[in-house]
């Protein structure tokens, strides 16, 4: 049998339109970890008023993979707390996203997977998700709104070197 590879920390550059974008691209085309995954490493690094919008966001990705892997409860939990998550942020939007189309299509998500059950889980259509689609056009403003990291005062992304495990 073969032993698992160790995770080991690694240093990288990331910028947080690179992430935002190739997290979209990710889930747009079910890579729901992956989405999951590009987020997080922001998530990380995030202190500011845009935290909960990205656990919002890594929640509703990770909602997605327990639905592809049938799991009921890990999907229904995960939707349900998304929502509360991306709550605040659903009138304006935040980072160049519309938060209230992505939540109305995770609320309707939400509900098929009530609606299916534990036992019917996996007739769950996957092609019936959210959309992830960010403006980049609007995000060096809503990064000075937000006062979000990885961009300088004036709004501008900036590289950051940050450290995961890979």
């Amino acid at each position: 049998m073969a032993q698992a590879r160790k995770k080991q920390l690694v240093r990288k550059q990331v910028t947080v339109p690179g992430n935002l974008a190739r997290a979209c691209a990710e889930f747009n085309s079910g890579l729901f970890y992956e989405c999951h995954e590009s987020l997080e490493e922001i998530w990380q690094e995030e202190r500011g008023p845009v935290r909960d919008l990205y656990k919002g966001l890594i929640q509703v990705a990770a909602a997605f993979v327990h639905l592809s892997r049938g799991n009921y409860t890990g999907a229904e939990r995960l939707c349900r707390t998304a929502l509360g998550y991306l709550g605040p942020y659903r009138a304006d939007g935040a980072l160049g996203f519309d938060v209230e189309d992505i939540c109305r299509h995770t609320e309707d998500a939400y509900a098929r997977i009530v609606a299916l059950g534990p036992a019917r889980i996996r007739e769950f259509d996957l092609a019936r998700r959210p959309a992830y689609v960010l403006d980049a056009a609007r995000l060096g403003a809503e990064a000075v709104r937000w006062r979000a990291w990885g961009f300088d005062q004036d709004g501008n992304p900036e590289s950051r070197t940050i450290t995961v495990a890979e």
